[in-house]
């Protein structure tokens, strides 16, 4: 199996991102073996930047490009618009990249390899963080930058992220049109809801270790305030995805007692967090983590400060 021989659509939702748009589709030019790939561009922004980059391609561009504006505003309609218009060119798989990512050439080409040999009917790679120069090197490893399960090539898994998998097309045509969920839309948690939806149908996920992507990491991303957000925005969404496709007494318990459990643990590391700056930083991660949880539960949904 290779890409001559299957349709494939890549699905990228943009907003107000043109140069990280514009980069993503020059990339593609370099895949191996993607002479079949047709590209849906979602704009989700009434300014119609990333129409405007779509309409300047070259005549000569090698792939035909779709793009739409959604004017819905946030990602789950901004998905949802570009996995509708997907389906309607009849792939065999689609596959969803972020506007502010580019991939290696072999990215495509090990995302089919993988669900070729695992008969897999979801395939997620990991996307790596570029930071500038200079960054302290505490952040090099944190793992919210980026999007890396750091499993071996091949293994099963629950996938989480929805910036870089590939998917068969017949696993998403009895979801529509609510592909990805509406309650998520300007929090983030739709691709988990998403994956989540999809386990619970029994549906099968792999990890495709080389099919990698780049994710660029501005100087803005550095900051304490932006990483504090981050880690309450993601951990808020998990619980309320969990709440909305868990439901029941039972699990609300196992729920609401693993985060107790997290609070208590949190402050005791943070008691000793004087003894040297590694506690002190797990102590302040381990707290907005439970922060993030927290608020959740108390019913209250933290919104994304920043582009998608």
């Amino acid at each position: 199996m290779n890409a001559q021989s299957h349709k494939i659509v890549l699905c990228i939702c943009t907003f107000r991102r043109p140069d990280g748009l514009k980069k993503l589709l020059d990339t593609l030019p370099t895949l191996e073996s993607s002479s079949d790939l047709q590209v849906v561009v979602a704009d989700n922004d009434i300014g119609r930047q990333g129409m405007d980059v779509c309409h300047a391609l070259p005549a000569d561009y090698p792939f035909t490009v779709h793009a739409l504006n959604e004017t819905q505003a946030g990602i789950s309609a901004a998905r949802n618009a570009a996995t509708t218009e997907a389906l309607k060119h009849d792939p065999d798989f689609i596959v969803f990249l972020d506007d502010d990512e580019w991939p290696e050439p072999q990215w495509l080409s090990e995302l089919l390899r993988v669900q070729r040999q695992c008969a897999a009917d979801v395939v997620g790679g990991p996307t790596r963080p570029e930071f500038p120069e200079d960054t302290p090197a505490d952040l090099l490893d944190n793992p919210y930058y980026g999007a890396d399960m750091s499993l071996p090539d091949a293994t099963q898994c629950e996938l989480q992220a929805g910036g870089n998998f590939l998917v068969k097309a017949d696993v998403l045509k009895p979801l529509a049109p609510m592909f990805f969920r509406p309650e998520f839309a300007h929090s983030g948690g739709e691709d988990l809801a998403f994956f989540m939806q999809l386990a619970q149908q029994g549906r099968t996920m792999f990890w495709a270790a080389n099919a990698i992507v780049h994710e660029p990491v501005p100087e803005s991303r550095l900051q304490a305030s932006w990483l504090k957000h981050r880690v309450v925005t993601i951990h808020n969404s998990r619980v309320r995805v969990t709440q909305l496709l868990q439901p029941g007494l039972s699990a609300s318990v196992v729920r609401c007692t693993k985060t107790v459990g997290l609070g208590i643990v949190a402050y005791a590391i943070t008691s000793v967090a004087w003894l040297s700056p590694a506690i002190a930083e797990k102590a302040q991660a381990l707290r907005w983590k439970f922060e993030g949880k927290l608020t959740a539960h108390l019913g209250k949904i933290t919104l994304r400060s920043e582009t998608y």
